[in-house]
Formats: structure tokens, sequence, C-alpha cells
């Protein structure tokens, strides 16, 4: 027994160190890769199968090349849809790359992939288990959703490729699936374009050339992409949390913020600003609502807290709007392991037009959700708050 507790407690101790200097290491060496302000067309889709037809759309109508990024890849009918199509281009002409999450889309058959290659697509992994951080390098994922078409079409947000995403779910309660995207047109798509050929290049060959310059033409809608990864995200959250003056609002599916943002929060709230965040009444992922009920509990002290539990069908929209002002929307959850850990990719846009045009669909998710009260995030059970310390001892790897 004694040999036993021996082994459990080195075990125990190497997990730990292996995460605090894996995480270490991670910070020293993430690539700060920034990238200037531009204007564009910004298309803003919420809907699975409004994604999909256009997103397939764009896709046939490719003459250079397809470079598509997901975390997650089903295999079922929507993504045979899409390996189908990709094949179709590939064997055209069109240069086709493919990269997939190692442990997102682990559940792609060989044979799937061997056809895509026989075809003439380029397949890779990204963020493959390492040494000599090894647990740490199987909790750093690459959450990206990125396509880009021809050097001047892009897209980034929540949808990945599944039938879930069309609200096909095999669960009635995740059905139908709220989820926001971005169709980009212009210079900035050679923004997410670079950020694809870095996540391809690190461990895929042969290697992906940048190619030709964007050139702004001065007319769009003000935005910026910001790719993140090992804590720079929560950087730039914790400044623009800190610098809002009224209002605040958070859509996301998993609400376990980073210490250092939770801070900045709840100092905004303090200051008076109001603060609305909404999320999900059914969970994906088990003990993400026990993890999210400490930190929606303190944030109810606040008589400017809001918390909204969307109850049409799954929320996974990942969006932060900061004073009507800024909008931030793309792959990041308003988690900790988005906003310290994981590889995201998200767009800051600078224009309040926007927002008011977006304004609407919001309000919708808004209007098809319950208010909570600080009564609704009681536990009393000994096995929910068993379940609740749990999910706080897990926060920061849920």
């Amino acid at each position: 027994m004694k040999k036993m507790l021996f082994w459990l407690a080195c075990f125990v101790s190497w997990l730990g160190l292996d995460l605090y200097l894996g995480q270490k290491q991670a910070k020293k060496q993430a690539p700060k890769r920034t990238y200037p302000k531009r204007k564009g067309t910004i298309d803003f889709i919420c809907s699975g199968p409004e994604f999909f037809r256009q997103f397939f759309l764009d896709i046939r109508s490719a003459r250079k090349r397809i470079y598509c990024l997901f975390y997650i890849i089903r295999d079922d009918r929507i993504t045979g849809e899409f390996f189908h199509l990709l094949k179709e281009k590939a064997r055209s002409g069109v240069d086709v790359c493919l990269l997939m999450d190692w442990q997102g889309s682990s559940k792609i058959k060989k044979h799937h992939l061997n056809s895509l290659k026989q075809a003439g697509v380029r397949v890779g992994c990204s963020r493959k288990p390492r040494l000599p951080y090894f647990f740490f390098s199987l909790q750093q994922r690459n959450h990206r959703k990125i396509t880009v078409i021809d050097s001047n079409i892009a897209y980034l947000g929540g949808f990945n490729m599944g039938l879930e995403y069309m609200g096909e779910s095999d669960n009635p309660n995740l059905s139908p699936w709220r989820d926001y995207h971005l169709r980009l047109s212009g210079p900035s798509a050679i923004d997410l374009e670079s950020e694809f050929i870095a996540d391809w290049n690190e461990e895929n060959q042969p290697y992906l050339q940048p190619h030709e310059q964007a050139e702004d033409n001065g007319s769009g809608i003000e935005h910026v992409i910001v790719p993140s990864g090992s804590g720079n995200l929560e950087e730039k959250l914790i400044g623009l949390v800190r610098s809002a003056k009224r209002s605040i609002f958070i859509g996301t599916p998993y609400f376990v913020p980073s210490a250092l943002v939770f801070h900045e929060l709840i100092g905004a709230l303090a200051r008076g600003v109001h603060v609305t965040v909404l999320i999900p009444k059914h969970e994906d992922h088990p003990f993400v609502q026990e993890a999210a009920r400490p930190f929606l509990k303190e944030m109810m002290r606040f008589p400017t807290a809001r918390i909204q539990s969307f109850t049409n069908g799954f929320y996974h929209a990942k969006i932060i709007i900061f004073d009507e002002e800024v909008c931030d929307i793309g792959t990041a959850n308003f988690d900790a392991r988005s906003q310290r850990i994981n590889f995201e990719c998200n767009c800051f846009i600078y224009s309040q037009d926007f927002i008011k045009q977006i304004r609407p669909f919001i309000e919708k998710d808004l209007c098809d959700s319950e208010t909570l009260a600080a009564a609704d995030l009681s536990v009393h059970s000994i096995g929910g708050k068993a379940k609740t310390k749990a999910a706080y001892l897990l926060k920061d790897f849920l």
C-alpha cells in the first residue's frame, strides 16, 4: 500500500511539474505575430445550413488554392461532402491543404485520409504530443477554424466540420446549434493565410511559402486579425476589460475565465460597468457548468451583472462586445484553456455600424434564453458540491 501511494505521489508530482514547466516554456516560445488594422467586407453567419451552403460554394469557386484548418472534423455525411469537394478541386489543379488538430480530429478513419492524399490533397496534423512536456502538449490544442480561398476570401469562427453544426446532433438538447462565424473578403485574408502557413510549417512538409502581400483598398469595416497562444490572448482581454466604461457582452459556451481575466471583470462590475453573460443551458462537455458556477455566483453580487441561459438548443458562439464599440468574434471561448493554453485566432472589429448590424441576432439569442438568479446557481446535494469542487480543480483544462 505504501509503495502504491509513493508511486502515485511521484506520478502526480510529475504531472504537476510537466504542466507548470510546459506552460512556462510555451509562453516563452509563443510566436507573437501581429497584423495591422485592415478594411474589408465582413459577413456575419450564425446558422449552420447558411454557413455550409456559402462555404461549399466558395470552395467550388476556388481557382488557385484552398487552405483549411479545423479543430474538429467528424466522420459523417457533411464531412463526406467536404472531402469530396476538396478532392474534386485538387484533381482540377487547385492547391489544397487540409490541417487538423491531432486530438480534435483523431476519429477520422485512415482510408479517408489516404483517399484525400491520392487525389492530391495535402493533409497534415497540428499539435502532436511531444517531449519533454508530454502531458502539457496533450492539453495545448490548435483550436482554430480557419479557411482561406485564393488569398482573398477567408472564414473564421466557431463552426467545425460535422453534422451537429448543421443542427443534426444525436443529442436533442444540442439542436438547433447556434454559432457565430465570419466570412471576410479583402486584405485580412492574407493575414489568416499567414497564420495557416505558420501552423502548417510547424509540423508538416513540404513547407508552404507565403503569397503576395495584402494591400488595403481603404474601404470597408475596420478590423484586425489577432492570433494567440500560450497566454497572449489573456493579456489582450485584460486590457480591453480594464478599458471598458459602460458595458461588456460575453457570449460563450464555456464561462471559466483565467484568474487574471476574471479579476478584471470583477473590477469592471465594481466600477459600474454592465456585464451580460450568455451561456448555454445544456452542456456538451462534463463539468463545464459546475466549473462556471462559482464565477457566475461571484458576479451576481453586483447589480450590473446579468446572466442569461440559452434554451433554444446549444449556444456555441464566441463573442465579446466592449462598450458597443469593439467586437471580438473568433475561435476562443471565454475560458482559461483558450486564454492561456490553446492556439486560437480572433477578429477584433472596430465598427459601431457592424455591431448594430449583428445586434438583432444577439437580441434574438437573448430572447431565446432565461435569466438566472443566484438561487439557480446554488448546489445543495453532497454529490453536486463534490462535482463543483472537482470541476474547480480542473477548471484550467476543461
